[in-house]
């Protein structure tokens, strides 16, 4: 029974060290980019290592297993705690919805856009129908401006905004069709993009992935102004490849205003979040939250954030 406890306890800390060094290395194989997902639990096999180890009496492997419980539970942590504001120009709310398919109920995206007072509205997999659909709700009544490619499948994305669009465009060389316009917003010029990382579904989807998060990132950098994007990254924060993009000048709203670990993906019992709301870091994230929007197999996110002054 010794001999068990230190073989099953030393697989999961092999296991649980290759999941660490995964997780910084960016990796695109299909199973680690999977296991990733699971990291905020990797915690709970380490204590379990602990107890293996400790029930066949080796100090070895207890003082290894309590590090790992240690540093798997601290690359959590940060995600709780709130940073510093310190923005001082206009408050403003983000919906950031993926309408599976064209299937999400577009009179509760409407209802969800009037009681969160959202002044953007993202939307991917928007198809023609999600479209038509949300306009004979009423989404114009409250977000009269937009910028939209809707599109068959889960190809298209979709902008709405209390203030007027312009230079709204499709932007090339992803998997699905981002699109990007700017606003004004209490004199603050806003690059705002709806975004659908590719899934890593299959091995060639995966390195399309990649390869869309690092596109994103390139264009973020080239933007003028406070940039904004939200949507579907398909990526947690462990994913080495999302952390990428909320570095050096800009930040994952949901971890700035210390929301924790709320998962949106799959509606039905959340796993992982992977939508996001990504912005430039002169801005303020005071509130993230999840919201259910039925016909969804995602939750919304509704960031409540802060510009600069103008």
């Amino acid at each position: 029974m010794r001999g068990t406890a230190i073989a099953v306890g030393s697989a999961l800390l092999l296991a649980l060290a290759g999941m660490l060094v995964a997780r910084q290395m960016g990796v695109t194989d299909i199973t680690l980019v999977a296991l990733l997902v699971g990291m905020p639990f990797a915690a709970l096999p380490a204590a379990l290592a602990v107890v293996l180890f400790a029930l066949a009496k080796s100090r070895i492997g207890v003082a290894l297993a309590v590090v790992f419980t240690v540093v798997l539970t601290a690359v959590q942590i940060p995600g709780f705690i709130a940073e510093r504001h310190t923005a001082s120009g206009a408050e403003f709310t983000v919906l950031t919805i993926n309408a599976a398919h064209g299937d999400a109920d577009a009179a509760a995206i409407v209802d969800e856009v009037r009681s969160s007072d959202a002044d953007f509205l993202a939307v991917q997999e928007l198809t023609p129908s999600e479209e038509t659909d949300l306009t004979a709700a009423g989404i114009e009544d409250v977000l009269p401006y937009s910028f939209t490619a809707a599109l068959p499948v889960a190809d298209g994305t979709g902008l709405w905004s209390r203030t007027p669009l312009t230079d709204g465009e499709t932007l090339p060389d992803f998997g699905f069709v981002p699109v990007r316009a700017n606003t004004v917003v209490d004199g603050v010029e806003l690059t705002f993009v709806s975004f659908h990382a590719m899934s890593p579904a299959t091995p060639r989807h995966t390195v399309q992935w990649a390869e869309d998060l690092a596109h994103m990132r390139r264009l973020m950098d080239s933007y003028s102004g406070t940039v904004l994007v939200a949507g579907d990254f398909n990526a947690t924060g462990d994913h080495r490849q999302f952390r990428r993009l909320t570095e050096d000048g800009f930040i994952d709203a949901a971890d700035a205003s210390g929301a924790g670990l709320f998962r949106t993906f799959p509606s039905s019992g959340p796993l992982a979040r992977l939508d996001h709301v990504v912005a430039s870091d002169d801005v303020d994230a005071i509130e993230v939250n999840p919201v259910s929007i039925p016909n969804s197999d995602h939750l919304g996110v509704v960031a409540h954030l802060r510009l600069p002054a103008a």
